[in-house]
């Protein structure tokens, strides 16, 4: 299941926690405990919400969710690597 998680996330783009859920067949409290999961082996990082600009200029703007209140993570370099070997 983490492995799906994984390519799901390598797409790219933004997911909601509820999309990512549903796209999973899980509760989001499990989704939480497997981001978790994936950030404690290496495959995710989370994004600083302490943006500087607070939005402005930045071409994420309209699709980012720092400024929403989201929490962002993304794929490391170890976590791009396992993406693509699960092809």
């Amino acid at each position: 299941m983490l492995e799906k998680l994984l390519r799901l996330v390598a797409t790219g783009g933004i997911h909601s926690h509820a999309v990512l859920a549903e796209k999973l067949d899980v509760t989001e409290p499990l989704l939480d405990q497997m981001i978790e999961s994936l950030v404690r082996l290496g495959y995710l990082r989370p994004v600083d919400d302490t943006c500087p600009s607070r939005c402005e200029g930045c071409p994420m703007h309209e699709t980012c969710g720092i400024g929403s209140g989201g929490r962002l993570w993304v794929l490391t370099e170890r976590g791009e690597r396992a993406a693509e070997a699960q092809g």
